[in-house]
């Protein structure tokens, strides 16, 4: 029987397909954690393809299976169909990691610094950050996810990051189903076709009903 993989982003949880699970409660669905497969790492020696291997192995994803990413999940979930062909649903999401706007971008591995040493995690940050975020819904999610960095080592955090400075990730299988706001701002826009939701890098939470429309093609599992 084929299952829906539900692969959350960079810091999220389970809560990031809230709006969602309502719509797509019929069909058998598997929420994926990162934590215990990337527990099998040693910081810095991680590829995006040995975790998608891992990944894989670790939740029995068959190559009938289909996946949601959002964001980072939706990275881990195109290398996972480099490898076994998997349908799969990308949305605010990318598989060139020069997408990803870094908050500093001239020097991104600040990031991967802030990770390791636990400094992403402070309060002083998370505000600093926050107050950049002006609209109040988005601020809203961004806060509740950066709170939920603390359910994160600060290695698994730090492992996470490492992914994002690789290559992009090249395809001669056809463009999947990508879903994406061009108002993004934490994800540029693909280059590739997608359909255009509004709610910039949250659609899914903000437009949770507009996002599942875009997938019903995608979600027919039988």
């Amino acid at each position: 029987m084929k299952k829906l993989f539900l692969m959350p982003g960079f810091g999220e949880d389970t809560f990031c397909f809230n709006e969602l699970i309502p719509l797509i409660n019929n069909h058998e669905f598997i929420h994926v954690d990162y934590r215990p497969v990337l527990d099998k790492f040693t910081f810095p020696f991680i590829t995006v393809k040995q975790f998608a291997t891992q990944l894989i192995k670790f939740y029995n994803i068959q190559p009938n299976d289909k996946i949601i990413g959002h964001s980072m999940g939706g990275y881990f979930s195109f290398q996972i169909r480099e490898i076994q062909g998997n349908t799969i649903c990308m949305i605010g999401s990318f598989n060139d990691p020069k997408k990803v706007l870094h908050m500093v971008p001239q020097f991104p591995r600040i990031t991967l610094f802030a990770a390791f040493t636990g400094l992403v995690k402070k309060q002083f940050l998370k505000d600093y950050l926050l107050k950049k975020i002006k609209n109040e819904n988005y601020r809203k999610i961004q806060s509740y996810i950066m709170d939920n960095f603390d359910s994160f080592s600060d290695k698994q955090l730090a492992l996470i990051i490492e992914m994002t400075y690789e290559n992009k990730i090249t395809s001669t299988l056809p463009n999947p189903l990508r879903i994406h706001d061009k108002a993004d701002r934490i994800v540029a826009s693909p280059d590739e076709k997608f359909i255009q939701i509004n709610g910039g890098h949250f659609c899914l939470n903000l437009f949770p009903n507009e996002t599942f429309a875009a997938m019903t093609d995608f979600l027919n599992i039988d």
